[in-house]
């Protein structure tokens, strides 16, 4: 008989009570306490960035508005300066007017071309500037100070605009670190528009930085200004004027975050940063708002310290901790009190059910006249002694016809499960062939679908193809009608010299052979757009070119070329800077040239389209380059073409030469251009193309191809 545990705090009812009871509450009153706290300190971000936000903005606002009304200043002087060129003493009066009657300038220059005055008088400017409470001249332009050489000068000149300049020291000068507001200069002589010098308005940063300065975050945060290039131009601490740049704080506190606001800071993006920042002042973790200056290209960042702004937050956080500690010290003694009055009764008849289940069946039950469940828990007690004898007897009755019952589950079960391992054989084998069966479908219809594929992208190459060799037909044999009609305007040479004279003459015949020139040229780019055709052609027939001798060093050259000048065609301010290495070894190889290139053409498309877009993002943080090179292996050609670009994902390197895969936007590609080059290298030169990638760093294709089939 088992013996029940007596005197074990941990088992009874009224521990169980205080405990479960107690937990419960706890956690409830934990979790709303959570909740609470995370629900004001998200007001309190939300409120913070609201305020970050709203501070930025009116301290660009601040900036931006005394930037432009610097910008109009020689705007408006420009016209009455150009209306008194060669009255020295005309232009010093305006350019002095300029300096005194804004005190946002510090000084204004007006500086002219080398010897615009005189052959012999190189340096022509005049330069005012403000020195304490008083205005002073100074004449700019020696051996030690160049102006024509710097930025403030160059820049605006070259782009034929105004433009602010870098912050930079101005030795020689004001003296002063100072940004450059430039305006070109330009006279109209017979109709013609000549550069005749630059009108400048210089601002101090020292009076920037007290726009800066006055920006007041709670107790340490502060707001600084870096310029185009990330250089800061404002900060609290003065060291790092000029000395340091956003990305050099984040390489020496280690903080990629911080790195990366930089590029958004000087591409123009405007934002709240809720990082784990520490600022340079206090060392305190801090949050930065970020937003750019209009009118310069600068960006102003405000640092929020996230200690002070969360203080009231935390205070009320602890003052409820207290609270709600005290309130379940409060709990924890009425569960006490009230558990105990309610297991009294049940410990007593506890007492009675252990001797019972001891098996004294004649144990007196205690007497309890409530009639909740306590009460009738003991009554049905009574009523179970009183019946206890007349059930045993039952049960022994009962259990001779268990016993017989269960031995003859027993057999049925042995048979059952001798029947059911059968059926699942049976089962298993018919689902190994279903499987086998479904995945010789698949196969079957991925190949239906690529065969599709390539039928379609076959009948599509040959309608176009043809389609473009009609009028290229025209081209080719114009061209050739008029290099003839040219030569023979040429043979006619003494005749037009008898009716023009010698000099016209000579000037038509010039013309004529730019023509026949040019008119050569389109007919040899023709050709060449005739070949690429029929080579098409041939691939949308399933069908090879021929093979041929081809010096791949300069097939190879020819394609880089010609992808460049492309990119170039459809976006001016594209450029890259090309790393060739050919080995001078290499002969030629037996391959079709004319399948080859277009093979290279693509793969330089990609790289320029690749680098090109990551320019766009990165803007001067970034330059990119092309390295193509070939290599003799023996028996078969190395070739390598790498670019810095983004780079391609390793989720999809396996699609990469799928047909119609693309990445490039709506109309920006077929998704044809990989699939082509995958047939023309593996399937028709037999030999292999691989890629060597990194997402966001580089990407390169290497190209091996035997030397004879």
């Amino acid at each position: 008989m088992i013996q029940p545990k007596k005197n074990n705090i941990r088992r009874s009812l009224a521990f169980k009570m205080i405990l479960f009871i107690f937990l419960s509450i706890a956690t409830i009153m934990m979790l709303i306490f959570s909740y609470n706290y995370n629900v004001n300190k998200d007001v309190v971000i939300r409120n913070l960035k609201n305020l970050a936000n709203e501070k930025t903005e009116n301290t660009v606002l601040k900036i931006d508005k005394v930037l432009s009304n610097i910008q109009s200043i020689p705007g408006n002087y420009m016209t009455l300066i150009l209306s008194e060129l060669g009255n020295e003493t005309k232009m010093k009066y305006l350019l002095r007017q300029m300096v005194e009657n804004n005190s946002d300038i510090y000084g204004a220059a007006l500086a002219f071309e080398p010897y615009y005055r005189t052959p012999d008088e190189k340096y022509y400017s005049f330069y005012y500037y403000r020195d304490k409470n008083e205005v002073k001249f100074m004449h700019l332009g020696d051996s030690s100070y160049d102006y024509y050489t710097m930025d403030w000068y160059q820049i605006p000149k070259e782009l034929g605009r105004s433009q602010w300049s870098e912050p930079y020291y101005d030795q020689g000068g004001g003296n002063v670190i100072m940004s450059t507001y430039s305006i070109p200069l330009y006279t109209t002589t017979e109709g013609r528009k000549k550069f005749i010098g630059i009108l400048t308005v210089d601002v101090s940063l020292f009076y920037l930085q007290q726009i800066v300065n006055a920006i007041k975050v709670y107790e340490s945060g502060y707001g600084y200004m870096i310029s185009q290039t990330g250089t800061m131009v404002t900060h609290v601490k003065k060291e790092f004027i000029m000395n340091e740049s956003i990305f050099s704080l984040a390489d020496n506190l280690g903080s990629k975050e911080l790195h990366e606001i930089g590029r958004k800071m000087i591409g123009g993006d405007k934002g709240f940063a809720d990082m784990s920042y520490k600022n340079t002042l206090t060392g305190k973790v801090s949050f930065i708002a970020y937003a750019p200056v209009p009118s310069n290209g600068w960006s102003v960042g405000i640092v929020f310290p996230v200690d002070e702004f969360m203080a009231d937050a935390n205070k009320l956080y602890r003052t409820l901790m207290i609270l709600s500690i005290g309130g379940l010290v409060i709990i924890f003694i009425v569960i006490l009190l009230i558990s105990r009055s309610i297991t009294r009764s049940l410990r007593r008849l506890t007492a009675a059910a252990e001797q019972f289940a001891e098996g004294d069946f004649n144990v007196a039950l205690p007497v309890i006249r409530s009639k909740d469940e306590i009460g009738r828990l003991n009554n049905a007690f009574v009523y179970m002694q009183e019946t206890l004898a007349k059930t045993i007897h039952d049960l022994q009755k009962t259990s001779d016809e268990l016993r017989m019952s269960h031995e003859q589950l027993e057999e049925y079960n042995r048979t059952l499960e001798q029947k059911v391992d059968e059926r699942t054989l049976e089962l298993n084998a018919k689902h190994q062939e279903l499987d086998a069966a479904f995945n010789n479908l698949k196969a079957a219809q991925a190949q239906l679908v690529q065969s599709e594929k390539m039928a379609s992208l076959g009948q599509l190459t040959a309608g176009i193809a043809h389609e473009i060799k009609n009028p290229l037909n025209f081209i080719n044999n114009f061209s050739d009608l008029s290099v003839e009609l040219v030569q023979e305007i040429l043979e006619e040479k003494d005749k037009f010299t008898a009716c023009l004279g010698e000099k016209d003459a000579e000037y038509y015949l010039g013309i004529l052979k730019d023509i026949e020139g040019n008119v050569q040229k389109i007919h040899d780019h023709g050709k060449r757009a005739d070949s690429i055709i029929r080579g098409m052609l041939l691939h949308s027939r399933g069908k090879s070119g021929e093979r041929m001798p081809t010096d791949i060093n300069a097939l190879l050259a020819e394609y880089v070329n010609l992808g460049y000048h492309g990119m170039r065609a459809n976006d001016s301010s594209f450029n890259i800077k090309i790393e060739a290495d050919y080995d001078p070894t290499l002969k030629q190889v037996n391959v079709i040239p004319q399948d080859l290139s277009r093979v290279f053409l693509n793969m330089i498309n990609n790289a320029c389209y690749s680098t090109n877009q990551k320019k766009k993002e990165l803007t001067d943080a970034y330059f990119p380059i092309l390295r193509v090179s070939t290599k003799d292996l023996g028996s078969k050609v190395q070739i390598r073409i790498w670019d810095n670009g983004k780079g391609i994902p390793k989720a999809i390197l396996e699609k990469v030469f799928n047909p119609f895969f693309t990445t490039k936007p709506a109309g920006s590609g077929t998704g044809l251009g990989m699939s082509i080059s995958f047939d023309i290298i593996v399937r028709e030169h037999q030999g292999q193309i691989e890629i060597d990638s990194k997402e966001g760093e580089y990407a390169e294709f290497i190209i091996t191809i035997p030397k004879s089939v």
